[in-house]
């Protein structure tokens, strides 16, 4: 009788997707990083963990009232990731763009 193999559960699955995106992204320096979704691949191979989060950037704005003068602001864009993080070893196996 084949011994049954050990998986990695939803929780340890969300928390090395989180490590994994703070060490990946880790120069960037991202914030608000939480966890929107997550969910077994259709051959249960991979926990699939939608993660969001801030990334800063700036970006160019005209001031108010005609000036010709361009003053720069701080942006922040939520951003959301799916982390395909292996059921059997929780090695993250790929980071993709959240398409809806």
């Amino acid at each position: 009788m084949p011994t049954p193999v050990s998986e990695i559960d939803i929780k340890d699955a969300v928390q090395r997707a989180k490590d994994f995106a703070g060490t990946l992204f880790e120069s960037e320096k991202i914030e608000a990083l939480g966890l929107e979704a997550v969910e077994r691949s259709d051959d249960r191979r991979y926990w699939l963990v939608t993660l969001g989060f801030t990334r800063p950037h700036l970006y160019s704005r005209k001031s108010r009232g005609g000036s010709s003068l361009v003053t720069l602001e701080p942006k922040t864009e939520r951003e959301y990731k799916v982390f395909r993080v292996d059921a059997r070893s929780g090695e993250v196996a790929a980071v993709k763009l959240f398409k809806q």
